[in-house]
């Protein structure tokens, strides 16, 4: 069993053992639950489809206009 303490601000570190074997990485979310005073943290997974259609545009740009968008902001280096 780890063991690990809470900090003032609510804080608590997971146990680079645990960190590991569930593939946590800095940055990550994990979701918390409690039922009958046992608190379980599970890792939310990085689904890029979760964000598909969250950013809207009103125009559509060609390949070949986003190359030459490319080719310019490469020239002003």
């Amino acid at each position: 069993m780890q063991v690990s303490s809470i900090t003032s601000k609510g804080q608590v570190i997971i146990p680079v053992e645990i960190r590991k074997s569930l593939h946590l990485i800095t940055g990550q979310k994990v979701q918390f639950s409690c039922k009958n005073n046992v608190i379980t943290i599970v890792p939310v997974e990085n689904d890029i489809s979760l964000v598909y259609g969250l950013l809207k545009s009103s125009k559509s740009v060609s390949l070949v206009e986003m190359d030459e968008a490319i080719a310019s902001a490469n020239c002003n280096d």
